[in-house]
């Protein structure tokens, strides 16, 4: 504990890592969103990849531009738009070759109509640059001043990177307002607030240093990452902080040495068992998972590390001595109340675990985003005139020749058999609508290799736009499909986004509890091994596990869906919510045989249990704020799971202890 004494030679070491860092984060890269929703092996994966190497069509932008009578604005924006790097097509729906222009075949396909009172023409757009966000997002850009909106996964993609960016520069520097205000709060001193979030705070710039440097991309699996290392890796040092304020020692090093000494082995079970809370959603069988869980991880880990290592000496800056409080109200509720808030506990906890059996999984690329955001601003519209949504693109492999009439017909039926399940469909059929009878053979012939059809592999692509985003109706479309068998048919196969996110839920929800039991079985050992008592081991686990159950419930009782974000939440709150046990049962351990053992350990740990909760529930209160509607899902189940682990860890071991020894 020598380095305690260096003080100053500590604040200088933090200063040289936090420059460095800080040069370091200029690199930093925001790269693209769940682009390894699963693995290679996947099949959606296996055609999706076939189908890059056979078509042209990386993907189709449908962008929605207001028209009036006798207005420009329509003329303008294609012209901007053809003039964009990486577009191989752009059709306007009212300059149609060889159609004269007539609007009827416009609003025949659905590329003309009305959304709330505003008549709007969709322009098909297609991309066949390796890179489809980049140019979704020039295309943005080279339009913003003519109030277009637009629909497609590159799209989609391309705001995702936005919003990365803005939940790092934004609601990074909230969260860091709000924590501060947390610990001020409970410290009751502005040097003790200060002195004890810097290193959490500087632990966040090391992180993302050490992305930067290694060339690693903030991506929208990780970007979370700074919000768990401040708002989660924060308790150590307010644990640490508020022990060393009510110790009555006048020397600062002795008193820092002190406080180190009797809160290190609960901070770094605490620090340990949130870690393991995220390693082990890399047990799921998803890479997006093993990166949220790596990267939570890290971030823990980064903040245990500096709160040991700086965070001591630190705190000898501080002078004031705030004793612990004599048993007030909060105190006296949990021991006097102890039964009754036991049966609380219990029928609490079985009403809310009722509403688990109402929980209905449902994954899909939509749903991360907010109503209000410019995804789902140009989802709604294209929706309801084009009869558009996130599409599934099916490959089609014939014996023949794609363009020959009979794979002509093999094209219109399955066209006919995906129709209960589909808005619409586009494929080579709705190219021949384009033209008159007498040219159509003529014009088959001249479109370009890659354009919905592949003479080389004899395949064909369609694109399908399923009726609803349900995982139902997705899985419906795919076995109609396997149904499907025709002359000169060899295979049909699927892919999507949205297929490859149902597929990363159910691998994910499917491994899920063997890694809450694996991280429930290890964190059990450690608090057997920490308490020294085998029976005190497993009560102290009862909570959290109760507390884990009920957020099924929550779930269910707020119709938030059962998916892979939801899921995640198991994992953090596992990790962090049994650090209220550790505190308490390692206090009232150290307390025993004392005859007030129960009331003590209550002064000690109640409302540092309850402000810890809160401070958390606050941290993540911050996305609500994003533009992300899984992280408002996120910030809600936070708050409610963190309450909800502090009461039922107080209720419940209060209830069970003895008020003497």
């Amino acid at each position: 504990m020598n380095r305690i004494g260096k003080r100053w030679l500590i604040i200088l070491f933090m200063i040289a890592l936090g420059a460095l860092s800080t040069y370091e984060m200029r690199q930093l890269k925001i790269g693209s969103y769940f682009k390894a929703q699963v693995g290679t092996d996947s099949p959606y994966v296996e055609t999706e990849k076939q189908m890059m190497e056979e078509f042209a069509i990386r993907d189709l932008l449908l962008v929605a531009i207001p028209i009036q009578d006798n207005d420009h604005t329509l003329q303008e924006v294609i012209t901007n738009i053809r003039q964009t790097k990486g577009v191989s097509l752009v059709i306007n729906p009212l300059q149609f070759p060889l159609t004269l222009g007539k609007p009827s075949i416009a609003h025949r396909l659905g590329l003309i109509g009305e959304y709330n009172g505003d008549r709007y023409a969709i322009a098909l757009i297609v991309i066949s640059a390796s890179n489809p966000e980049s140019v979704s997002k020039s295309i943005f850009q080279a339009t913003s001043g003519y109030n277009v909106k637009f629909f497609g996964s590159s799209f989609i993609g391309a705001m995702a990177l936005d919003y990365i960016s803005m939940i790092l520069r934004n609601l990074s520097a909230l969260a860091i307002a709000v924590i501060f205000c947390v610990f001020f709060y409970r410290l009751r001193s502005l040097a003790a607030a200060a002195l004890s979030f810097a290193p959490t705070l500087l632990a966040t710039f090391y992180l993302l240093g050490i992305y930067a440097a290694f060339g690693k991309q903030i991506t929208l699996e990780n970007v979370l990452m700074p919000f768990i290392t401040l708002v989660m890796g924060s308790a150590a040092s307010l644990h640490y902080m508020s022990h060393y304020l009510s110790l009555n020692v006048s020397n600062p090093v002795e008193r820092a040495e002190k406080a180190f000494k009797e809160v290190s082995i609960p901070i770094l079970m605490t620090t340990s068992t949130t870690v393991i809370g995220f390693l082990s959603l890399c047990i799921t069988r998803s890479p997006a998972m093993t990166e949220l869980g790596l990267s939570g991880a890290y971030g823990i880990t980064a903040a245990g590390l500096t709160t040991f290592a700086f965070l001591p000496p630190l705190s000898t800056f501080v002078k004031a001595h705030i004793p612990v409080s004599q048993s007030d109200r909060v105190d006296l509720f949990f021991v006097e109340n102890r039964k009754r808030n036991l049966w609380i506990f219990l029928i609490f906890a079985t009403v809310i675990s009722l509403f688990s059996f109402s929980v209905k999984r449902e994954f899909h690329v939509l749903m991360f985003f907010k109503q209000n955001s410019e995804v789902m601003a140009g989802a709604q519209i294209v929706r309801k005139i084009a009869g558009v949504t996130v599409p599934a693109m099916i490959r089609v492999q014939f014996d023949i020749d794609p363009i020959s009439s009979e794979a002509m017909s093999i094209l219109q039926e399955i066209q006919q058999e995906v129709q209960p399940f589909s808005m619409r469909t586009i494929s080579i059929l709705d190219l021949n609508e384009l033209f008159p009878d007498f040219l159509k053979n003529l014009a088959f012939l001249s479109i370009p290799e890659g354009l919905f059809i592949n003479r080389h592999s004899n395949s064909a692509m369609m694109m399908v736009f399923p009726k609803d985003s349900h995982s139902q109706t997705h899985r419906d479309l795919e076995k109609r499909l396997q149904t499907i068998k025709l002359p000169h048919l060899e295979k049909i196969s699927i892919t999507g986004e949205n297929y490859k996110y149902l597929e990363m839920n159910d691998r994910v929800l499917k491994s899920q509890s063997v890694s809450i039991f694996v991280a429930v079985a290890v964190i059990t050992l450690m608090m057997i091994a920490m308490l020294k008592s085998f029976k005190l081991g497993l009560l102290s686990v009862i909570p959290i596990v109760v507390t884990l159950i009920n957020i099924y419930g929550f779930l269910g009782l707020f119709k938030i869906p059962l998916n892979v974000i939801s899921a995640y939440i198991l994992n953090i709150v596992l990790g962090a919510g049994i650090d209220y046990a550790i505190h308490f049962m390692y206090s009232y351990r150290k307390k025993l045989p004392s005859p007030d053992t129960l009331i003590r350990t209550v002064e000690l740990t109640g409302k540092s249990i309850l402000a810890n909760a809160v401070g958390i529930g606050l941290g993540f209160s911050v996305l609500l704020f994003s533009p992300m509607k899984v992280h408002v899902h996120i910030a809600v189940l936070m708050f409610i799971a963190m309450i909800t682990a502090s009461f039922y860890t107080l209720f419940f071991l209060c209830g069970i202890a003895r008020s003497n020894s």
